[in-house]
């Protein structure tokens, strides 16, 4: 139980008895006590009773609070109600030996003067008139909380997962024969289902209103072409043989082309589906799809663009002029003189005075395994057998966060410092018109008028900036505690090399072997690679 406390009077005196805790209960609050007494506008001595307080900690104890004698006090009670209006809770406070102890109809009227229509625990009332528990917050009546709602799902029935990675052979070379990347759909095989929302039940407040659940988000289908809807709307159906991809929330099922090599007599190549290139793509020809691009040849200075993955066998010799952009993976023998970005990783067995950015990893592996000249972005992580080369040629390599979303997360904080820059500049004229009107000034109505359209400013502006952080957040989170930023060397690195991790970098003056790149305690730091 509770340390507790009441008042007792002798002829001469108001006193205050104050009883220790037992059974591991909390001892006696001092703010309870001032409320108490100055809610009874009983004077006392603070030094005295401050004592007594610290000692009923442990023991009983007894305090003369001034030299007057008291009429009888009551028992007290007291409701607070949660911000939800949910829960009422009831404390209870004793009142003098000779005091009217509560009944059940106190409690219930001090509920009632509270709102509290609903929820009322018999059982706990009953307790608390039969056997009363002093200072201490008991749950007398309790709402029924809203059921939770259900959000629709779309189900798919395929993998999605972007990091699947092709076969790597016994001797390091690629296996462009087993990509494990593309995902064959039949015709007439279900894609996905969906998943209706469920509403969840309505609850009761305490003063009997209806609190209504959460509306549930429902989902629908997105995709393109080659697929419908089945007849209950529950699945995704394939119209064709293909493949099946996932862009962002899209469904994508391409049908694929074949086509010999891409150049003067083929031209420029633009189709909504995939395409499988034999040989070669020329230089300064153009391949755009929005399935996959599979060559067996080389690309040279050309520019190929896919919404799905690029899968090269042979390799990009792109004399500074070829262009890869993929909405999943880039997978080529090598890359040379290229600029690549990916929406997925990029994984190659050399790539040499490249520009590259991919979403998630770079992995540069196989009998060569060197990354060398350019500039490499990951928003994971990269891993390579040689960075850099003997000729100190200046390699950057950049992990931690894609390009895309470095840019996003600078323009949402120049957003937020905007929106805390003009909220610095409001409050202090609202807070000096607040002060000015509690001292009982009048304002004008241009004055009021001046008021109102700031407060609404100030609503706006709060607004804008709580979406804004919500989204920082939650870029912050994903792309600095989920992703694994380091730089992982299998073989050597070698001077020329720069190392960055988020916003610090590190530049290797000596070659080392066998090592590992990772930010710690601010700085980049060289480990061992286990």
């Amino acid at each position: 139980m509770n340390g507790y406390f009441r008042i007792s009077s002798t002829a001469t005196s108001t006193n205050l008895e104050l009883f220790a805790p037992t059974d591991g209960g909390t001892p006696v609050k001092t703010n309870d006590i001032i409320s108490y007494l100055t809610s009874k506008t009983i004077p006392y001595d603070a030094g005295s009773l401050g004592k007594a307080i610290d000692a009923a900690a442990t023991k009983d104890t007894r305090v003369t609070l001034n030299m007057t004698p008291s009429a009888p006090v009551s028992d007290m009670s007291v409701v607070t109600i949660s911000p939800d209006k949910m829960t009422a809770v009831i404390r209870i406070y004793s009142g003098s030996a000779d005091g009217a102890r509560l009944d059940e109809s106190d409690i219930r009227n001090d509920l009632a003067s509270k709102g509290v229509k609903f929820g009322i625990k018999d059982d706990v009332v009953a307790g608390i008139i039969s056997a009363p528990r002093y200072c201490e917050d008991i749950v007398v009546a309790e709402g029924v909380a809203p059921g939770e709602s259900v959000d629709g799902y779309v189900e798919y029935l395929f993998n999605t997962d972007k990091k699947q990675r092709p076969t790597v052979l016994e001797d390091g070379s690629v296996d462009f024969f087993h990509l494990n990347i593309l995902q064959a759909v039949a015709e007439g095989q279900e894609i996905a289902r969906l998943h209706p929302s469920e509403r969840g039940k309505d609850g009761t407040s305490l003063d009997g209103s209806i609190v209504r659940a959460r509306e549930p988000k429902d989902a629908k289908f997105k995709f393109g072409a080659n697929m419908h809807i089945s007849e209950d709307g529950k699945s995704l159906i394939s119209d064709v043989n293909g493949n099946v991809n996932l862009v962002g929330d899209q469904i994508f099922v391409n049908n694929s082309v074949t086509f010999e090599e891409v150049s003067t007599s083929t031209g420029n190549i633009d189709f909504d589906g995939s395409v499988v290139i034999s040989g070669n793509i020329d230089t300064n020809f153009e391949v755009r799809v929005k399935g996959d691009v599979t060559v067996n040849g080389v690309i040279e200075g050309a520019y190929v663009e896919a919404g799905g993955n690029i899968i090269v066998a042979r390799g990009v010799n792109g004399m500074g002029k070829a262009v890869l952009k993929a909405g999943g993976n880039i997978i080529a023998k090598y890359l040379e003189n290229v600029e690549a970005s990916a929406g997925g990783y990029i994984q190659a067995e050399a790539i040499m005075h490249s520009n590259i950015s991919a979403t998630g990893d770079i992995i540069v592996d196989g009998r060569k395994g060197v990354l060398s000249g350019g500039h490499a972005t990951a928003g994971g992580m990269i891993e390579v057998k040689n960075l850099g080369s003997e000729m100190a040629n200046d390699t950057i390599v950049e992990v931690g966060m894609s390009p895309m979303i470095k840019r996003e997360i600078a323009d949402l904080r120049n957003q937020a410092a905007e929106k805390q820059k003009s909220l610095d500049q409001i409050m202090p004229v609202l807070n000096n018109m607040a002060m000015k009107i509690k001292s009982g000034a009048v304002l004008s109505d241009d004055q009021k008028k001046y008021v109102s359209q700031l407060m609404a400013v100030q609503k706006a502006t709060d607004e804008q900036l709580a979406s804004v952080m919500v989204k920082l957040a939650e870029l912050e989170n994903v792309y600095n505690v989920d992703t694994p930023a380091e730089v992982k060397v299998k073989g050597t690195v070698y001077p020329g090399s720069r190392v960055c991790i988020s916003d610090v970098s590190m530049s290797v003056k000596a070659p080392a072997k066998y090592c590992k790149f990772v930010k710690l305690r601010g700085d980049v730091k060289m480990t061992s690679y286990e």
